[in-house]
């Protein structure tokens, strides 16, 4: 399959990452998987759920665009217009950082997708950098500033 068809993508969109999490920031099912093989049942489900979770989970971003799809054979596409970005967070804990995954984070004013989780990221930090400025530009194209309210 053409890894383009999945996502629509207009003609002045350039396409800046496409990815899946990495298998080894599963590596916990991986193991309790490969561990509990004796229990064929249990083993084989949570290999199962590891390799579901690589394989029906994609991230694209665009100059204009943040998509999250889920499923493989049902698709769920989530999509966020980076205009509507407020911010980006990286989050890490000490297993991931061994491991060199970790979580992105994008909150937004989009109604259907105001938090939008990118899990099991290889380089999560160069990702973050690249949502980051993709919102920038996108917001500087559309000619909007950031306005913070400071509550008291």
């Amino acid at each position: 399959m053409n890894p383009t068809s999945d996502f629509p993508v207009l003609t002045d969109e350039t396409v800046l990452f496409d990815m899946r999490p990495a298998a080894r920031a599963y590596i916990g099912l991986i193991v309790w998987g490969i561990l509990l093989l004796p229990f064929f049942l249990i083993g084989l489900l949570l290999l199962l759920r590891a390799w579901y979770l690589v394989a029906a989970t994609r991230y694209r971003l665009t100059t204009q665009r943040l998509f999250v799809q889920r499923g493989l054979v049902a698709k769920h596409l989530e999509e966020v217009e980076l205009f509507r970005v407020k911010d980006v967070t990286l989050r890490q804990g000490v297993i991931e950082r061994l491991m060199g995954v970790g979580r992105v984070i994008v909150l937004s004013t989009d109604d259907t997708a105001p938090r939008l989780v990118l899990t099991g990221l290889l380089d999560p930090l160069q990702a973050k950098e690249q949502v980051r400025t993709a919102f920038r530009e996108a917001r500087r194209r559309e000619g909007m500033h950031t306005a913070e309210f400071i509550h008291s």
